[in-house]
Parts: C-alpha cells; sequence; structure tokens
C-alpha cells in the first residue's frame, strides 16, 4: 500500500465502507463497489464497529451486560472485496481497534486477515462502545488490550519478526500498517502540541501511511503537513474528504467530527435553504475543488468518506 501511495501522481483514490447490518447480505456493499472499481479506485477501507451494550441478564443475583456488534463481519467482507476484485488488483484495507479486544484478540484478528491474503490494515484506537440508549459510553482499555493506537501498532509490528503474544516464537507476518491523523486536532486532545506527539508515537511505532479525519478547509491539510515534516515525519498523508450533503451537516458533522466549516461554504449552502438537492450540488462541486487542490499540492490521492446516495462515480471520475 504505501509503495503505491509514493508514486505521488495522486490518483490513488480510496472509499470507506462499512460492513452489512445485521441481516443483510454483502449485495449492497458490491452494488457500491462495482462502478467504483471500474472508475479506478485503488482500494477500499472497511471499518470495524465496537459493540453496543443492549441490555443486561440476571443470572445466581448477579448482572452480566450483554453487547452485540450492528455491523458484523469486516474481516469476511475484507476476504470478499479482495476475492471479487483480484483482477483489478483493489486492494483491502480492514480496520483494527483496540475497542474490546485483547491482544490475544488483536492477534487472532489478524492471523485471520493474512489467511484471507489481506497484507494492509488500518490500526485505529476506536469508538467507544455505545449504550442501549445509543449515548457514547467512556472508553476503557480492554483487560489485557490497549488504550492507545501506537500500542496495538507495536503488536502488529512485532509480527514481522515472528514474534506473537500467544506463541514464543512463530512465522513472520508483514501487514502495511495505516493510521488516522487529524489536521484540526482530536477531540480528546489537550492541545496541538500533545496532539503531534501522539502521532509521533504513531510513526515511530511503525504507521507507514496516515489518514486524516475529513476536513473542508484545504489550508488545514496544509499547514498540519508542514508541521508534520519539521517534526520528521516523512511518511505519505492521506486527505480524507467527505461531501457536505445536507443543511443539517453544518451542525452534525463538526460536533460529530471535529471539522471546521468554512464560512464560504457556508454561506454558499444556507443560500439555498431546505432545497438538499442544491445543497448537494453545492457540497460536491465545493469537494471536487477540494480534491484537486489537494492532488495539485502533492497530496498521494484522495480517500473519500462517501455519502449514503451520492453518485460517487461520477465524483471518483470527476476527479480523475
Amino acid at each position: 500500500m504505501v509503495d503505491l501511495l509514493r508514486k505521488g501522481n495522486g490518483g490513488q483514490i480510496s472509499v470507506e465502507i462499512e460492513p452489512p447490518t445485521l441481516g443483510k447480505s454483502i449485495d449492497g456493499v458490491f452494488k457500491v463497489l462495482d462502478p467504483l472499481v471500474e472508475a479506478g479506485i485503488k482500494y477500499v477501507n472497511i471499518t470495524y464497529h465496537a459493540e453496543h451494550l443492549i441490555g443486561y441478564v440476571e443470572d445466581s443475583n448477579k448482572r452480566f451486560p450483554v453487547s452485540q456488534r450492528r455491523r458484523p463481519g469486516t474481516v469476511g467482507v475484507a476476504g470478499a472485496i479482495q476475492a471479487r476484485y483480484a483482477v483489478s488488483k483493489i486492494e483491502s484495507v480492514p480496520h483494527v481497534i483496540c475497542t474490546g479486544f485483547t491482544k490475544y484478540d488483536v492477534e487472532e484478528y489478524l492471523i485471520d486477515l493474512r489467511f484471507l491474503g489481506i497484507e494492509n490494515i488500518m490500526a485505529l484506537r476506536g469508538d467507544a462502545p455505545k449504550g442501549p440508549d445509543g449515548t457514547r459510553l467512556p472508553f476503557t482499555r480492554m483487560p489485557g488490550g490497549y488504550a492507545h493506537a501506537n500500542e496495538l501498532i507495536k503488536q502488529i509490528v512485532e509480527l514481522r519478526k515472528g514474534e506473537y503474544v500467544g506463541a514464543k516464537k512463530g512465522d513472520p507476518i508483514d501487514f502495511c500498517v495505516g493510521a488516522a491523523c487529524y489536521p484540526e486536532g482530536h477531540p480528546e486532545s489537550k492541545s496541538p502540541k500533545e496532539e503531534l506527539r501522539w502521532l509521533k508515537a504513531k510513526v515511530d511505532a511503525g504507521a507507514e501511511y496516515l489518514v486524516t479525519q475529513m476536513f473542508f478547509d484545504n489550508e488545514a491539510y496544509k499547514q498540519f503537513v508542514e508541521k508534520t515534516r519539521k517534526l520528521g515525519i516523512e511518511i505519505p498523508i492521506v486527505p480524507g474528504i467527505k461531501p457536505l450533503a445536507s443543511r443539517k451537516h453544518l451542525e452534525s458533522l463538526p460536533s460529530t467530527f471535529h471539522c471546521s466549516i468554512p464560512e464560504k461554504l457556508r454561506t454558499e449552502v444556507l443560500k439555498h435553504g431546505d432545497d438538499e438537492k442544491s445543497i448537494r450540488k453545492v457540497g460536491v462541486d465545493w469537494c471536487i475543488e477540494q480534491c484537486r487542490e489537494l492532488i495539485d499540492y502533492g497530496a498521494p490521492g484522495v480517500h473519500l468518506y462517501a455519502t449514503r446516495g451520492l453518485a460517487i462515480r461520477e465524483f471518483v471520475e470527476r476527479i480523475l
């Protein structure tokens, strides 16, 4: 993966998808991806979702939590994508997270991926699980697990030397490891300086490329890249982009993803009142210009956080 990104021609377009919700088939995933593969995307990220606490059961006067993953199947989806698009050489990049995983769970997960021929992963702390009412619970380290992505990355890199947590020694497994970064700051960081320290820890642990949280102001990306280069971080930094698709995104995206909306974009959206079709066009046009400017700037590619219902194929074709 990192070799692909280091080509530096900006044409390495990727998309991020979610596994189907519980009870749904993978056909919906292929319906989205088939035209995008034809349009020229290079790789597909597959998210991993933490379990949700759905309630408790009583047994012998004790209460036990019951959890459920509403989007199971990241391993299966990654393998299916890899197999379906093998001729097109599309890479699957499943996410692996700290949330809900012990180091032994991580190892088993990675072994399953490698048996399927997966060679690239994104290592993330992951979101905290949600409670029965849908509210986000505090993030807690699993006993025998990790609290930070750099710890997870270190375990993955150790596998290259055949060092397993569940065995004294084994056959080496070599993954190309991606990690997340936040041009406008992580919501839990105390300062930009602290945020950069955590980022350097991920890179020092073995992250080989970075993908940013979504942003709408390219200056945020450019300034962020400059700061990382001054720290000696030279690995590719892929901008993560999402088209603004509705008026409510003006409030929901900044509050959820800690990203700012440029005043020019906000003003243009508000001009169209409740005309969602016109607002969507504004968002797409803004995003296209963002991507073209970023590629001209030297970004190694673009990672699309796709919006449901958007004509993503047309979007990819316009970028390329």
